[in-house]
């Protein structure tokens, strides 16, 4: 059985590994990458859906980012991706706990608990990954 998607162009490819590259740096972006690999519907989604989203210039790129820590907070999904996006861009951690804060007040506090815990876990894999890149230098 055939993949249910049409082809995927090289142009396609690189806009999806583009984004990624933009929204979550060059190397956790990198790490997220490899997704493409996996199946059609991670490209899918990664190549043709994402980019349509994230390249949108109506709403910049910081606000993007803590709007999607508070969907997924609210949602009860891993918001560490996002955080690891807001540490890329510079976003403070008390930003993020505050978006975090008001998806718990607004969603409910077991969700912005869950959400507070996965930071401190994505802040945690993001010095472990800029330790591994210090020292394969």
């Amino acid at each position: 059985m055939g993949s249910a998607y049409k082809p995927f162009s090289e142009a396609e490819l690189e806009r999806g590994r583009a984004m990624f590259l933009r929204i979550f740096g060059p190397d956790y972006g990198a790490e997220l990458c490899e997704q493409l690999d996996q199946n059609d519907f991670n490209r899918q989604l990664m190549t043709r859906i994402a980019p349509e989203v994230w390249d949108q210039e109506v709403v910049d790129l910081k606000t993007m980012i803590l709007c999607a820590i508070g969907i997924v907070t609210a949602a009860r999904h891993d918001v560490g991706y996002f955080v690891r996006a807001g540490i890329h861009h510079g976003i403070s951690r008390e930003e993020m706990e505050a978006v975090i804060m008001l998806a718990g007040l607004e969603a409910g506090f077991p969700s912005a608990g869950e959400a507070r815990r996965r930071l401190d876990e994505a802040y945690a894999a993001h010095d472990a990954m800029l330790d591994r890149l210090e020292s394969d230098t």
